[in-house]
């Protein structure tokens, strides 16, 4: 399995790289700029449970955050982002590679939205495991220039996948939970290069 995850995002940023190097390439103006980006904000979790009293996940409302690596080349950009979610018991993370496509809607404002893919991988506190599954991204927002290289962004995102884990209930035996999506809701910063 770990092979797997191991290939899985390999080949994810092996793609990013080929897709992104020839416009890293260019210089000049914004067209070909690299930038990099970090944000927070509310994660929400759908889970699913087979068993409610021994696991208490109906939704679950997280704080988390993000990285992104990527460019910006005219009207799309396209980056690699690694999100975070550490609630009390168990470990969320992601890592897609994604493109959005930028409408500059008049002077500081730029409206975006797009389209990622990847893996999600769920870690519960006291396993020694920790399960990973491919998973697919729809984002949208708005990004607002504060000067030329720094931009504020704000963006909500719906990550989907079919993750199934089997964590230890109370009672010390395996409790099927499943995490069916993911919405977020954040506020960043990117610096462009």
């Amino acid at each position: 399995m770990r092979t797997a995850v191991t290939g899985l995002i390999t080949a994810s940023m092996l793609a990013l790289v080929l897709v992104t190097a020839p416009a890293a390439a260019r210089s000049g103006d914004d067209t070909g700029a690299p930038f990099i980006g970090a944000g927070t904000g509310p994660h929400r979790l759908h889970f699913d449970s087979d068993d409610r009293a021994a696991v208490d996940v109906a939704r679950e409302d997280e704080p988390g955050g993000h990285l992104r690596v990527g460019v910006v080349e005219g009207d799309r950009r396209v980056y690699g982002q690694w999100t975070v979610i550490r609630p009390a018991d168990y470990l969320v993370s992601s890592l897609t590679a994604n493109i959005d496509y930028l409408w500059h809607a008049g002077g500081p404002v730029t409206l975006f939205g797009g389209v990622g893919g990847g893996a999600i991988t769920l870690s519960w506190d006291g396993d020694n495991s920790f399960d990973t599954m491919a998973a697919v991204s729809a984002q949208a927002g708005v990004i607002l220039d504060v000067t030329r290289r720094i931009d504020l962004e704000l963006g909500v995102r719906q990550l989907f996948t079919r993750l199934r884990t089997d964590p230890r209930g109370p009672d010390g035996n395996s409790v099927d939970v499943d995490l069916d999506r993911l919405g977020a809701a954040t506020a960043g910063v990117n610096v462009r290069f």
